[in-house]
């Protein structure tokens, strides 16, 4: 990330130094970690909802990349919706091209199921394992022809 010296000479920063438009540090905006759902009141909701979002540069690089079509069954924008996947969090709100993927809406529900899945396939809480069941009752009634019964 660059900015401006007092020269007009572009300098590096780093995010830490850095201030948001509202003043925020930007290493506290970066490291804010998402909701786990996209509701709209999350903040992760919010930030999708976000003409931040929606005019990122790695989002719009990562749009251009993939030709403006699903990276998984290459549908394109006008045959479906397309979404942008973040592949990590740990540059969120400060995301690089690398860390997210386009996919189109059925993809990336896909997606993000099977990722779902594995982190709670891995969770160390486990139901328990299911008892056998017990034995029938012994019948009330047999039901053999009396030509069975000896």
């Amino acid at each position: 990330m660059t900015f401006p010296d007092t020269d007009g000479q572009p300098q590096p920063i780093t995010p830490a130094q850095a201030i948001s438009a509202d003043d925020t540090p930007i290493s506290t905006i970066c490291s804010e970690a998402p909701a786990e759902s996209a509701d709209r009141g999350s903040v992760y909701g919010r930030y999708i909802s976000s003409a931040a979002w929606q005019t990122s540069p790695a989002r719009l690089a990562e749009l251009e990349a993939s030709g403006h079509r699903c990276r998984l069954c290459f549908a394109s924008r006008r045959e479906a919706r397309l979404e942008v996947h973040h592949r990590t969090y740990r540059n969120f709100r400060c995301e690089l091209a690398e860390d997210l993927t386009t996919l189109c809406h059925p993809c990336h529900l896909g997606v993000t199921g099977m990722e779902r899945f594995r982190k709670y396939a891995r969770s160390p809480f486990k139901p328990p394992p299911p008892t056998p069941a017990a034995p029938p009752p012994p019948a009330l009634f047999d039901y053999r022809s009396p030509l069975e019964i000896t």
